[in-house]
């Protein structure tokens, strides 16, 4: 995976969930990339001992990661395929297209242009 990928990322708030805001930047996820988000953020631990981020307003927030399936491997042989699969499709229809072509030029062949009218008229 490169890590010019665009990572996306969105915090919601922890007492009900809706979302804050949102926003992306560069790298791969590990490591090293959780921590420099993480940066945005400061935590606090409640009193309850669990930590939680606080945003720059001072809003506590859980932060997600959203992976685009486009940039996985995954999702770039989900795509050839369903790519192939269309070009497959197209093909079959392209052949059956020049199939009827071939049949009616065949049926058209033994008779002049008038007839050819008259038939198509009745």
């Amino acid at each position: 995976m490169s890590r010019s990928k665009n990572i996306c990322y969105h915090t919601r708030l922890v007492k009900d969930g809706s979302k804050v805001v949102g926003g992306s930047f560069g790298g791969a996820i590990d490591q090293e990339t959780v921590e420099r988000i993480t940066r945005l953020f400061s935590v606090v631990v409640k009193p309850s001992g669990t930590p939680v981020f606080i945003d720059d307003n001072g809003r506590e927030v859980n932060l997600y990661f959203h992976i685009n399936p486009k940039d996985t491997v995954k999702g770039s042989e989900a795509i050839k395929a369903h790519q192939l699969k269309k070009e497959q499709e197209w093909e079959q229809e392209q052949k059956q297209i020049r199939e009827r072509e071939e049949v009616l030029q065949q049926l058209m062949s033994s008779l002049t242009y008038e007839e050819i009218l008259e038939r198509l008229k009745n």
